[in-house]
């Protein structure tokens, strides 16, 4: 009787283990060795019979790229990919165009990858956001042992406009650390565990403490984006159980918490100063190289230039040389160059309004499919996600393409053939 040598749901769940751990200590080489792995598996197949040993295209091949085309929430993940690949036909650096095709490539590879996997089930969706919150309760824990080491220095830092030294890019480590406590919030709240009963407890102490440090963390963009996915989902257990009281004293702890953060946490403190710091310098146009300037400058720049090619865009190929040579005419060197700090200015500037009304068409279609918006989690992810377009753009590199594409096809594998709840 032939059978695999491991079980395929079983070698996709190690990868996509080390897919976040690479993700997370930004080990670019083992990231991309993951996807290839998960493209290669499904696209081949290892079988033993006796002393029989065959390798060969995986059997069902035909039938998953059906199921992905069919599947049109999955189809609709590959168009950033093909919003650049059509728009290098209007640009002329060829070489960018390459490097932002090469970025995007998991867009449009890995539906193909999660749609052969066999679907998986509550409890193995469970296990690898639980595992996201063991792995980055252990990030943050070297984070702030670094941080307590170096406590006068780093603090001194946070005041001058520079963040706390992680792992990882800084913005995007936060998002996934915001993500962390939603997921570890969601387990905690399903009495999750993977044998003992204490284990509930660990998830609510790695929880809390998450959700203490991404404020000591102090990265904005982080902690807005996890007070919005959190407000979301206690607006979605007071709407379904109809306990209006929890939701006031929900709202008043969100409110209550940022004051009292300012006062206990000195890196939270000296950011809130920075930034209001900064703000007053780019007002008086003195902004110069301080980071919060530089960002307001940048969409500055990629509005102009969207303004400038407002119908199909500059072409994302050619995105950064017209915002190198902007910044050379306005800003006559006042300003390091920088990419737009918006997700949708960029494409507004690199594919025009046609390109952006795709892009948010494509982007929330697997939310609104099978109205998939009634599972919490996912949409909680979704508003995660989409806040953060408004400060970063988030899908520019490889960590925030990676986080974006592993948890929303996560999602979609689980959802491909259930109708009720995550």
């Amino acid at each position: 009787m032939k059978r695999l040598l491991f079980s395929y749901k079983a070698q996709a769940l190690i990868l996509i283990f080390i897919w976040i751990v690479a993700m997370l200590f930004s080990a670019e080489f083992v990231l991309t060795l993951c996807m290839i792995f998960l493209l290669a598996i499904a696209l081949f197949e290892l079988q033993i019979d006796g002393q029989q040993i065959r390798f060969g295209l995986r059997r069902k091949l035909g039938s998953n790229l059906r199921r992905c085309w069919q599947y049109r929430a999955l189809a609709a993940v590959a168009v950033p990919f093909f919003l650049v690949l059509v728009s290098a036909l209007w640009s002329t650096d060829i070489g960018y165009t390459l490097e932002r095709l090469r970025i995007k490539l998991p867009f449009l590879v890995m539906p193909l990858a999660f749609i052969s996997i066999p679907p998986f089930g509550k409890r193995e969706l469970q296990v690898v956001l639980y595992f996201l919150l063991a792995i980055m309760t252990v990030a943050c824990l070297y984070v702030g042992m670094n941080y307590l080491a170096h406590f006068d220095a780093v603090n001194d830092m946070i005041g001058r406009g520079k963040s706390m030294p992680t792992p990882s890019n800084h913005i995007r480590f936060s998002l996934a650390l915001a993500f962390a406590v939603v997921a570890g919030a969601s387990l905690w709240w399903d009495d999750f565990r993977l044998r003992y009963d204490w284990e509930r407890r660990l998830t609510g102490g790695m929880t809390l403490f998450l959700f203490f440090f991404i404020h000591v963390l102090s990265v904005r963009s982080g902690i807005l984006v996890l007070y919005l996915s959190l407000s979301y989902l206690a607006a979605w257990y007071v709407w379904r159980t109809r306990r209006y009281g929890y939701g006031l004293g929900a709202i008043l702890l969100v409110l209550a918490l940022p004051l009292i953060t300012y006062q206990m946490a000195p890196s939270f403190r000296q950011k809130m100063n920075y930034m209001r710091w900064d703000l007053q310098q780019y007002l008086q146009g003195k902004g110069g190289d301080y980071s919060d300037s530089e960002r307001l400058t940048s969409l500055e720049v990629g509005l102009q230039i969207g303004n400038e090619h407002p119908v199909l865009g500059v072409g994302a190929g050619d995105l950064k040389a017209e915002v190198n040579r902007l910044y050379a005419t306005d800003f006559h060197g006042v300003y390091e160059p920088r990419m737009p700090h918006n997700q949708l200015i960029s494409i507004y500037a690199g594919s025009g309004l046609v390109g952006l009304a795709v892009f948010l068409l494509a982007f929330f279609y697997p939310l609104f499919y099978r109205k998939n918006f009634r599972y919490p989690l996912l949409t909680a992810f979704y508003l995660l996600i989409f806040a953060s377009f408004m400060m970063e753009n988030t899908i520019e590199n490889n960590f925030g393409v990676s986080f974006y594409v592993l948890f929303l096809l996560l999602g979609l594998n689980y959802l491909a053939n259930r109708p009720s709840g995550l």
